[in-house]
């Protein structure tokens, strides 16, 4: 494989791991690096296609373990989002929206580092503008997962992590066939242009997740997510840094 390919390659078998581990990080890891090296637009379009299969890896994997009753709502808010999120798709530029991703994953890191936390009296109401922005951003950014994560640790989730792996799991499997499902119908997904990529990343996702689950029960899951909040953060310091270098 040529070095470009190779990088994309482990780049799937990183991201796919820790999805595994954690049940959240895919996007936030895997559309900062390859947007080093593809496209802003192309690296949105791939982290949803690739994301669909792991998560599908992980969905068999904690089929008897979660429960799509407890995701329903802010599933169904966050697929409502997605449609207008395809449509600014199609009018805002590379540059544009990698400084938008850059910032967005900046602002996020910075929260989950803190554990921000917020009581939440209405969680309905929380639930419908958390999953109205969490479709947004998959459509526009093909990262989804921050604002739905935050909101369930906020809600101390995480104590259950066989539980809040399974949930995360369903909820980000419905909202990634959704978003594929818009942006095809609004023009912005060509399967033309990326099936050399996804093809490529079948068996890297395939590793990433067979060495996630051996490591799911031994390896701590505050270590892991500030390792990969680091790299969150210096990836997108280094996307701000590809845009604002060509100026």
């Amino acid at each position: 494989m040529a070095i470009t390919e190779t990088y994309i390659f482990c780049v799937f078998i990183l991201s796919s791991f820790l999805q595994t581990v954690t049940g959240f990080g895919y996007a936030i890891i895997t559309a900062p690096l390859l947007a080093l090296v593809l496209g802003a637009k192309e690296t949105v379009m791939l982290v949803m296609l690739t994301g669909l299969i792991i998560r599908l890896f992980l969905f068999r994997a904690t089929r008897n373990q979660g429960d799509f009753r407890a995701i329903f709502f802010i599933a169904a808010a966050s697929i409502i989002g997605a449609i207008p999120g395809a449509y600014v798709m199609t009018r805002i530029s590379n540059d544009g929206l990698k400084l938008f991703i850059a910032v967005l994953l900046l602002l996020f890191t910075g929260l989950l580092w803190k554990n921000f936390s917020l009581p939440l009296r209405h969680n309905k109401f929380a639930e419908s503008l958390i999953g109205l922005f969490s479709g947004f951003l998959s459509t526009t950014t093909g990262i989804n997962g921050p604002p739905i994560v935050l909101y369930y640790l906020n809600a101390n989730a995480e104590n259950n992590r066989v539980e809040f792996r399974a949930n995360l799991t369903r909820y980000f499997l419905l909202i990634n066939l959704a978003s594929i499902v818009f942006s095809y119908i609004a023009g912005t997904l060509r399967f033309g242009d990326l099936w050399l990529y996804t093809l490529l990343a079948v068996p890297a996702l395939a590793i990433g997740f067979y060495a996630g689950e051996r490591m799911f029960a031994r390896i701590s899951a505050t270590t892991l997510r500030k390792c990969s909040l680091i790299m969150v953060l210096l990836s997108s310091l280094a996307m701000i840094w590809s845009v604002l270098s060509k100026s």
